[in-house]
């Protein structure tokens, strides 16, 4: 092993499980300390993550309050999932440099900090600012946590100690919507950012009085900051691109086409610099393996189709539908009843079966929700709210399964310092699928809304009978002329609305049969024999970290 290997090997222990069977020199906690450590390491964990799901449901509260178009929200989720990606590849870095405790409440309190701005500020910059502040302190803690948490643990209930952080992980998907829908609906959307500031600072607090004298040993670990910043760039232009691309009317716009230009040549570069550097930020090389570079696009592609869908389903359900936010948020708490159970049961039988098959199996029940909901008639009043929430119910079916065998199958045959690697690449891009899903499904909807708006023009006459029933029945309500005309207009660009949702998600139906086929160009992962307690434990950990947003 070179000594590249072997400060990568450093530097990725603190933050993976080689941790599970390491202490600092000190007996972990029991009784009383030891709930309150669970507690404030859990809140401080599910803290971070709601700041993904809940907002999605207050969005347009942000873009009215702030005096800004409803295209603006997705710059606020986009911003802040990017700067999440870019925090994965420091954390380890930062572990090893300053020591894990040390480096999780300074990222606490910077979290806190960014928190309140985004609380206070009236400006669109300031605010746009504290998102991404907020993600990238609140992504350095994402694997402290588990790390933190798990070392306290004595090695009969590691397993016990998984489950248990895990639970938080498919929050911002299930209970995150409607908790951020009910708080912009009775206290005001910036109380989800308000809130931000006293929980952040107990869980740290608990953190520091428990684990004071917890400190691991700093060790000195080569990092690529040409590559860091590199990765940073070529994120903000082409994610600058996307956000701004319908506002300003893409290519036609100059300033558009010069950070397009950029962004590109900043990748090229940094995927050249990352396979010439000794230390890369991150191993390029993984992609010169089939079931790698199947498994971690797979996995970016149906990430972005999942969160984008639910993102889009909850501002057009509130836009089109006239939903409260805690009503759209209120659509996804179905998802709960299965995705957790789902997952669970996955983690077991994933070994039993090769892993393309389970995958193909999850993006065919991905196609038929994604089906199942372009079929709805909204305006069938007796369904508006129902039949969202059954379908819900498939989708946290599908939510289960998705992570643990895309990650079983890009893991397939690597090595355990390799798939610590592996891990930390694939969850930088799931995460870079989140920061595009809004807008880029958002532009879709609204090309859509745009041509089914046209074509309901075209179609409609006043010497049709179904036309002149309406106008009838619009005088007989007392609406005549201009308010008559206002109110056809309005219900046009509803029903229009609503045939551009279908069509959004006929689109990730017909993606998601693609992925189904997709998967069998990846090389089999057999069903393998039952492994020690120990290797299970750090395979299981590894899959939760994945489905971490």
């Amino acid at each position: 092993m070179t000594s590249t290997d072997k400060n990568a090997r450093a530097a990725w222990a603190t933050l993976t499980h080689d941790s599970l069977n390491a202490q600092i020199g000190k007996r972990t906690l029991s009784g009383v300390p030891f709930f309150f450590l669970n507690f404030g390491l859990l809140l401080g964990n599910i803290l971070v993550l709601f700041n993904t799901g809940a907002f999605a449901s207050v969005s347009l509260h942000a873009t009215g309050d702030l005096g800004v178009s409803p295209s603006h929200a997705g710059w606020m989720q986009s911003y802040y999932f990017i700067s999440l990606a870019l925090a994965l590849p420091v954390s380890s870095w930062l572990a090893a440099a300053i020591g894990e405790v040390r480096l999780y409440l300074a990222a606490m309190i910077a979290m806190t900090l960014a928190s309140l701005l985004c609380a206070v500020t009236g400006d669109l910059f300031w605010f746009l600012s504290g998102r991404a502040l907020q993600g990238f302190f609140g992504g350095l803690t994402i694997p402290l946590s588990q790390t933190l948490l798990m070392r306290e643990y004595p090695e009969s209930s590691k397993s016990f100690a998984v489950s248990l952080w895990s639970i938080a992980a498919l929050s911002p998907f299930t209970l995150g919507p409607a908790a951020g829908g009910w708080i912009a609906d009775h206290l005001g959307w910036r109380w989800l950012f308000y809130l931000n500031v006293p929980l952040p600072l107990l869980a740290a607090a608990l953190v520091w009085a428990l684990l004071f004298d917890r400190q691991s040993p700093q060790r000195k670990t080569p990092f690529d900051s040409v590559g860091f910043l590199l990765l940073a760039a070529t994120l903000v232009c082409l994610q600058t691109v996307l956000n701004q691309g319908q506002d300003e009317d893409w290519f036609n716009s100059n300033r558009l086409i010069g950070m397009a230009l950029i962004g590109l040549l900043m990748l090229a570069y940094l995927v050249v610099w990352e396979l010439a550097e000794p230390s890369p930020l991150l191993d390029l090389r993984l992609f010169a393996r089939r079931n790698f570079a199947i498994g971690s696009i797979m996995l970016s592609l149906s990430f972005m189709l999942m969160y984008g869908l639910l993102s889009v389903l909850l501002v057009r359900l509130q836009v089109a539908a006239g939903y409260t936010s805690f009503l759209a948020g209120s659509a996804l708490l179905p998802l709960v009843f299965l995705a957790k159970p789902m997952a669970s049961v996955m983690h077991r039988i994933v070994h039993k079966f090769d892993a393309r098959l389970l995958v193909s199996l999850n993006m065919l029940l991905f196609a038929v929700y994604c089906g199942w909901i372009s079929r709805y008639d909204f305006f069938g009043r007796s369904g508006w709210f129902t039949q969202p929430l059954w379908a819900q119910v498939l989708e946290g079916f599908c939510l289960g399964g998705l992570f643990v065998p895309l990650t079983t199958l890009f893991l397939s045959g690597l090595t355990p310092r390799r798939q610590t690697q592996a891990v930390e690449l694939s969850g930088m891009l799931r995460v870079l699928g989140g920061s595009v899903a809004s807008p880029l499904l958002g532009v879709f909807w609204e090309r859509r809304t745009a041509f089914h708006q046209s074509r309901l023009i075209e179609n409609f006459s006043l010497y049709d009978g179904f036309a002149g029933d309406i106008i009838t029945r619009l005088h007989a309500a007392g609406l005549h002329d201009q308010l008559a005309t206002a109110k056809l207009t309005a219900m046009a660009n509803q029903h229009a609305a609503i045939l551009g949702l279908d069509d959004t998600f006929q689109m990730a139906a017909w993606l998601f049969l693609g992925l189904a086929a997709v998967v069998w160009l990846a090389d089999p992962v057999e069903p393998k024999m039952p492994v020690t307690a120990k290797e299970n434990r750090r395979q299981a950990a590894l899959e939760e970290l994945m489905e971490e947003p």
